[in-house]
């Protein structure tokens, strides 16, 4: 990998994990503009918060059903998957790809190769190894995207949060819809920034939507599905941004092999020579405040949620995009404010949704923000530190 810039990037240590919360937070007294409209967002009215046990273990047992449904690890005998996908956008890799997964679960091994453009990424896992044609590469943000939504949609971490739930209907069906996040604002609109949604169907607990933030939705279509080792994956996953398509993907069924050709994990002598490679791992959140530099500031937030992936041993950003554009000079600002802005190193080619919260500056203090944003310098005021968690996909 090459270097980070050293004069445009911010190093943060560990020491920022023990500032203050109201470092990072807006205080009580503040505005923060919710979320944008958008055509694909599920809950458009107040969800409710489940406090009681007995509501609160119904929703964790419905997320449990439908994560159970994509882990894939339970199968014990070979099996091999494929899709192909098509995608468009600003991230550095966009069009037709496709990507082939083979499986042998009794000897922990496995083998996933994709190909989008003149990029061609394998992995290989033998055991606790992984190695791959060039262990520094970066994979494709879509690539990542594509394996998320099939493999790790629904986070382990349920129960530690915060749910609010909403029961919907859509086009002649029912969902239930769950919003988690760590804690919820006061007063938050019916989708805050800092929620993740699933809709499931609560009857066959299949998942049916998945927004990891607000601005992107993940749509599974099971339409054509069959059972496999009592799994029901989707035959087309679409995935929008801001209401425009992004990703197309067509799954097709795994299939039973009876027998995989041991070389397919064997590395090649390259591949051992370059030494050990690294996995990915499912997207996370975390929040980066930021305040004018010259100016007084308002009583008013606005957020943008920047999506990227950070390398694997540094931290630095790979490649990045913004998820809301209603306003272009602030999305300028917000991306320019991550990529020049290392990370804290997961270990893992890490998926994120950055909340860039702008402290409005306002034409003297505490007053009404200003319109025009364009020419105002930001400084970072203040964000969390993200710590490596254990492994979530390959």
């Amino acid at each position: 990998m090459s270097p980070a810039r050293p004069l445009l990037r911010t190093l943060f240590c560990f020491s920022s994990l023990f500032l203050l919360s109201s470092l990072f937070i807006p205080s009580a007294y503040a505005q923060t503009a919710p979320p944008p409209d958008d055509p694909h967002e599920m809950v458009t009215k107040r969800p409710k918060v489940l406090s009681r046990p007995a509501d609160r273990s119904a929703a964790i047992d419905l997320l449990d059903r439908a994560r159970h449904n994509y882990n894939l690890r339970d199968i014990a005998t070979p099996y091999t998957l494929k899709a192909s996908f098509s995608t468009s956008g600003t991230s550095q890799v966009e069009g037709e790809g496709t990507m082939d997964e083979a499986n042998n679960p009794a000897e922990h091994q496995w083998r996933w190769v994709t190909q989008i453009q003149d990029s061609l990424i394998l992995r290989i896992g033998d055991g606790d190894h992984v190695y791959g044609t060039d262990p520094t590469e970066p994979v494709p943000l879509r690539v990542q995207m594509l394996r998320a939504a099939l493999h790790w949609p629904i986070t382990i971490y349920a129960a530690a949060s915060v749910i609010r739930a909403k029961d919907v209907q859509r086009d002649g069906k029912s969902y239930s819809c769950f919003l988690l996040s760590r804690s919820v604002p006061d007063n938050p609109a019916p989708r805050a920034w800092v929620e993740t949604e699933y809709c499931v169907d609560p009857v066959t607990g299949i998942l049916q939507t998945w927004s990891v933030a607000p601005g992107i939705y993940a749509i599974y279509d099971y339409t054509g599905s069959t059972d496999f080792h009592g799994h029901l994956l989707p035959r087309q996953i679409s995935i929008y941004e801001e209401g425009r398509l992004v990703l197309h993907a067509n799954i097709e069924t795994p299939e039973d092999v009876k027998e995989l050709d041991p070389e397919l994990f064997k590395p090649t002598p390259q591949m051992a020579e370059a030494g050990g490679s690294f996995t990915l791992k499912g997207p996370d959140r975390f929040p980066i405040r930021v305040d004018p530099t010259d100016a007084p500031t308002s009583t008013f937030f606005q957020p943008v949620i920047v999506h990227v992936i950070l390398d694997a041993q540094d931290g630095r950003v790979l490649d990045a995009e913004a998820l809301q554009n209603s306003d272009p000079a602030l999305s300028r600002a917000a991306l320019d404010i991550v990529r020049n802005t290392t990370f804290e190193p997961s270990g893992f080619q890490q998926e994120s949704f950055i909340n860039v919260q702008f402290h409005m500056p306002a034409a003297e203090p505490g007053g009404a923000p200003i319109a025009n944003i364009g020419g105002v310098r930001w400084t970072i005021f203040g964000r969390r530190g993200h710590k490596p968690v254990p492994r979530e996909g390959n």
